[in-house]
Formats: structure tokens, C-alpha cells, sequence
């Protein structure tokens, strides 16, 4: 029973009753509360209109928030996808300008069965190396790949060195795209690889396994995920380089566990 309906029938009984105890009221008792009467249905009507109109309110404002919530979830969802659409953009760019950078380097012709080498700034030639399993000759080399043995650094050196060998020394562009195209071909193309450049803690300078320096910039090392700073990445924990494959095996500086590519020295 609502609060109006309440009072209507306190006084209703209220004026009965005194209108009962009094046999000599007058008309002006049963006019008056019949004006009573009219002025709490009245009140009552009008009650009811403004909870009416308040119930009304209130679902338009919720189905108001919901609208907010679904255009809100709507407007995330668009802001993701450019985002990601962004990001997808800077990588083919980025893309784009190193195979722009890695062919520019390759496009010299060369004499058949021979690879043009870079050492202390000068163009040599490598012939055809006759190697043995399981090292298969790539751009006049003699490497290994070794999927099979995963580790640190310094661990998956030690393995190299056991069979004859050490770790790649990557210091011409034509000898990384052969390599490259090497991990492709041999369905290879699926994890990073240690390769033999390193740097001694505290210091910045990298060298190869050889003790050559190490060429930087373009278009030996690869980007941070930004796309916007070069490696190498210069923590102290990360010593050692690796051809990694997020990266599409330029080189960076990693830590972790990776298997290595041997070369036979």
C-alpha cells in the first residue's frame, strides 16, 4: 500500500469516526470532507504521474549508459584496429628499405662459383669451398646450422669449437643474404641463431669470434620493435649477438637460449 493511500484512509476514518460520535453534524462536516476526500485522490492521481514520469526518466537514462557503453567498447575496438594497422605499416617500410639495402649491396655481378668477401675494408674473392657434413658451403663458406643444439653463448661456442669450427663471422652483406636464403631453403627459417659477435662487460666496442671489429649500422643490424632506434641494444646483461628472428634475422643483441650457426675456420 503506497504512502498516499495510507493517509487517505487515516483520515477517512479519522473524520467518520468523529462524524459517528457527533449525530448533530452539520452539512458543512460531510461537505467538508467530501472536499477532503477529492483533494487526497488529487494528491494521489498526481503521486502516481510523478512515479510514472521518474520510472521513465530512469529507463531512458539506462538505456542511455548502455548506448555509452556499447559505442565506448566500439570506439576501442576502432582505435586497436589502427593501431595495429599503424604498426603493420611501419613494419613493411621498415621492410621495404632494408631489402632495398641488402640488394643494393648484392648487386655487383660476380664471377660463377666465386663470392665477393669483405675484410679490413677490402673486396676479396672466395671460391667454392668443398665442405663436409654436415657443413653445406654457403657464399664460399662452410657452415652449420645446428637446430638440434639449443644454449647460451658461450655453451653453443664450445659445441662449435668441438666439431672444428666457431661461431659465424657475418662481416660481408652478400654472405648474410646467402645465409638468409640458406635457413630458408633448408627450412631453417623458424628460430634466432647465435653467431659469433660479442662484447667483453663494461665495455661498448663488439667484435667477432676473430677478434675483426664489427661492422655497425645498416645493413647488418636490425631495429628495436619501434622501428625507430638501430641496434645494438647496449645492457649490460645482453653481451652476445644473434641472427634474430622476429627481426628478420639482422643482427641483434640477445640473451636466452638459441641454437648456433658453426662455421668451419
Amino acid at each position: 500500500m503506497t504512502l498516499a493511500k495510507i493517509l487517505f484512509v487515516l483520515l477517512l476514518m479519522m473524520n467518520l469516526s468523529s462524524y459517528t460520535a457527533n449525530p448533530l453534524a452539520t452539512e458543512t462536516d460531510g461537505t467538508r470532507l467530501s472536499g477532503l476526500l477529492q483533494d487526497l485522490a488529487s494528491r494521489h492521481e498526481d503521486l502516481h504521474d510523478r512515479v510514472s514520469t521518474s520510472q521513465v526518466t530512469i529507463q531512458s537514462l539506462e538505456a542511455t549508459v548502455n548506448r555509452l557503453v556499447s559505442e565506448n567498447a566500439q570506439l576501442k575496438a576502432s582505435v586497436s584496429l589502427l593501431e595495429e594497422t599503424v604498426s603493420q605499416k611501419a613494419q613493411l617500410d621498415y621492410i621495404s628499405k632494408r631489402l632495398a639495402a641488402v640488394e643494393a649491396s648484392s648487386s655487383e655481378p660476380r664471377q660463377p662459383n666465386a663470392a665477393s668477401k669483405c675484410v679490413s675494408g677490402e673486396v676479396t674473392t672466395a671460391t667454392d669451398t668443398a665442405c663436409s657434413h654436415p657443413f653445406t658451403e654457403v657464399f664460399g663458406r662452410c657452415v652449420f646450422a645446428d637446430s638440434t643444439k639449443s644454449g647460451g653463448w658461450e655453451e653453443v661456442r664450445h659445441h662449435c669449437i668441438t666439431m672444428d669450427a666457431d661461431l659465424a663471422v657475418i662481416d660481408s652483406a652478400d654472405f648474410l643474404w646467402h645465409l638468409i636464403r640458406h635457413l630458408q631453403e633448408t627450412g631453417q627459417y623458424r628460430s634466432s641463431y647465435w653467431v659469433g659477435g660479442h662484447r667483453t662487460s663494461g665495455t661498448s666496442a663488439y667484435h667477432w669470434v676473430d677478434g675483426s671489429p664489427m661492422k655497425m649500422g645498416t645493413p647488418f643490424w636490425g631495429y628495436f620493435n619501434d622501428f625507430k632506434h638501430q641496434q645494438p641494444y647496449d645492457n649490460e646483461s645482453d653481451l652476445h649477438i644473434c641472427m634474430y628472428d622476429k627481426g628478420l634475422y639482422f643482427l641483434h643483441s640477445c640473451s636466452g637460449s638459441v641454437p648456433p650457426i658453426c662455421q668451419r675456420k
